[in-house]
């Protein structure tokens, strides 16, 4: 089997569109948050770019239904400012989803007591798949000695 390098795999699943799509979605994020009043520019993404449809997403419900009200106007100023013709669609969606930043780890992994560490052994020894057995010991194992 051959291997692809990663400039390779990149290419062969993008689309041959990727880097106008990509532009445009900077462009129009970047026009929403120079027009549209505070705090609600700050609260809504572009998430997708296509041939037809602009997709916008808001966290909060009641910042989506505020886009919905005045889409048409939102559409025609994107129309003439940054010459697309798609459709404008608005969408609610998490705010979860919305922010791709790293998520807070905590610096040190919870403490395991030694009764879950012979909870994990007492159980393991019931399982008939051999494979999952010995790496439930092992786990027990390593949790024992921490």
């Amino acid at each position: 089997m051959s291997r692809k390098s990663l400039d390779q795999w990149c290419k062969s699943i993008l689309p041959g569109n990727f880097k106008q799509v990509s532009s445009q979605t900077r462009a129009i994020q970047k026009f929403l948050r120079e027009h549209l009043p505070e705090p609600i520019n700050q609260q809504v993404s572009v998430i997708n770019c296509g041939d037809e449809d602009i997709t916008i997403a808001a966290a909060d419900p009641q910042v989506a239904n505020y886009l919905r009200l005045y889409v048409a106007e939102v559409q025609q100023q994107i129309h003439e400012t940054l010459g697309m013709k798609q459709k404008l669609k608005i969408q609610t969606m998490p705010d979860s989803l919305l922010n791709v930043g790293t998520r807070p780890t905590s610096s040190k992994p919870a403490r395991v007591s030694p009764e879950t560490a012979a909870a994990i052994t007492k159980n393991a020894n019931w399982i008939e798949d051999e494979d999952l057995r010995k790496s439930l010991l092992s786990l027990a194992s390593v949790l024992k000695k921490k």
